[in-house]
């Protein structure tokens, strides 16, 4: 028996001379008294036996300690094969315009907007024939719907649900779906009708207090939206299962994101019945000025500083195991654009160049080339034998990163990386119901 690679150690001060055990393989979380720290650290630096069978199992059990002959490396490839060539879900981000009623400052998309820009009936049929031509080999399709803004043409939402609820229905797969939307729009009439399309999850974003947001997330005239965007969240909540606010965070408004929260619940709406996180605004394609963005390593400690000073709930800041990072080196989960065309990652949708694939049928007449090479490069990348990653304890919660950071140089490491113990320390003291600055 070795100890895993991926544990991690701390002190742990509620418990005298005890320690916080975390390991990234398999999301385990323990705390050791004193007696058992003291064997299990004499198993590891002087190859003495555990004893005490119980522990010694609780250890095994949990992946604190493995056989000799395990290699860790080669379960986490195993697991992001799986996970990657996995074909029972069909994950799909439709954007069905590239037209949006705001000019956010930050916007990557906006040098690909295009007014009055939408679906087509004709793309829309070739997309739903996309869809029915997976539906004999997928247990699930999950939707979300995306823009631009995609409550500019919620006709071709609805129309778009209604028939793509009845081919799952047909066929005996599971629909899910959920949406992105800037919340102008957002109306009770519009939450009933997305909610009649099984919409469960909405993202909406607000950038801070009335006059910080409305710099930042005005209008296409430069009118104010952010009074607007708090009555419809308050009059809609309850008829969305999960509106989630997200507050996108740089050196602008950093320091104002808690008087936003104090907003919002004057306003009536808890944290119940909606939830609230952090996101960190990136230069992406060159839209916003790199020096106004946060650093990764100081975003990270803001947002967890955020949860405990508003009363989000600790299991949020929980690190996740993930298989393969995101849709992006997902092998079937694709971006689809208002033309038709396939992207793997949110931030190339609209740039032609870097689409992987189209739904439409070719024709003898179509000489199109899509881009292979960055497909592939998205979908064969491996972590577990990247140099820059491949010996990281962190590797099972991170997975080489964001992969559009990856071929952008960018920082790609998991926030968590920068403040890991405090974020285990906080989550076992409360999971042991001891006093914590988590409510």
């Amino acid at each position: 028996m070795k100890e895993s690679y991926y544990n991690f150690l701390y002190e742990f001060e509620p418990e005298e001379n005890s320690v916080l055990i975390y390991n990234s393989r398999t999301n385990a979380l323990a705390v050791m008294e004193a007696e058992h720290t003291q064997m299990f650290n004499a198993f590891v630096h002087d190859k003495s036996e555990i004893t005490d069978e119980a522990f010694l199992k609780s250890l095994v059990d949990e992946g604190f300690v493995v056989e000799d002959d395990v290699n860790e490396l080669s379960i986490i490839k195993y697991q992001l094969l799986s996970s990657r060539f996995n074909t029972k879900v069909l994950a799909l981000t439709i954007a069905v315009t590239s037209d949006c009623n705001f000019r956010c400052i930050y916007c990557y998309e906006k040098s690909n907007m295009k007014a009055g820009s939408k679906m087509t009936d004709e793309t829309k049929e070739n997309l739903l024939k996309f869809v029915e031509e997976q539906l004999d080999t997928i247990e699930q399709l999950s939707i979300n719907w995306y823009g631009g803004e995609p409550l500019l043409v919620m006709d071709s939402i609805e129309d778009m649900s209604n028939r793509l609820i009845r081919l799952c229905e047909e066929k005996g797969v599971t629909y899910t779906a959920g949406i992105v939307t800037n919340g102008y729009l957002f109306s009770i009439e519009t939450a009933k009708r997305l909610a009649a399309c099984k919409v469960t999850n909405m993202q909406i974003t607000i950038d801070g207090p009335e006059e910080i947001h409305n710099i930042r997330r005005p209008l296409a005239g430069g009118q104010g939206t952010f009074k607007k965007i708090l009555e419809n969240v308050k009059d809609c909540k309850g008829l969305i299962d999960h509106i989630c606010i997200r507050i996108n965070t740089d050196q602008e408004n950093v320091n104002e994101t808690n008087k936003l929260i104090r907003d919002i619940k004057e306003m009536g709406v808890d944290s119940e019945s909606v939830s609230f996180y952090l996101g960190l605004v990136e230069s992406h394609n060159g839209c916003y000025l790199d020096e106004k963005c946060l650093t990764a390593e100081a975003f990270s400690h803001k947002h967890l500083e955020f949860m405990k000073e508003n009363g989000i709930h600790l299991m949020n800041a929980y690190p996740e195991l993930v298989a393969n990072f995101c849709g992006a080196d997902l092998r079937n989960s694709f971006v689809v654009d208002p033309a038709g065309l396939l992207y793997k990652c949110w931030n190339d949708v609209g740039i032609a160049e870097r689409a992987v694939g189209s739904i439409a049928p070719q024709d003898a007449e179509d000489t199109r080339r899509y881009n292979d090479s960055l497909y592939y490069d998205y979908m064969l990348y491996d972590a577990t034998e990247d140099a820059e990653c491949r010996d990281c304890k962190f590797l099972p919660i991170c997975m080489g990163g964001c992969p559009f950071k990856r071929r952008e140089n960018g920082n790609r490491c998991v926030d968590k990386k920068y403040i890991m113990e405090e974020y285990l320390k906080e989550c076992a003291t409360a999971l042991m119901g001891t006093e914590s600055q988590f409510p």
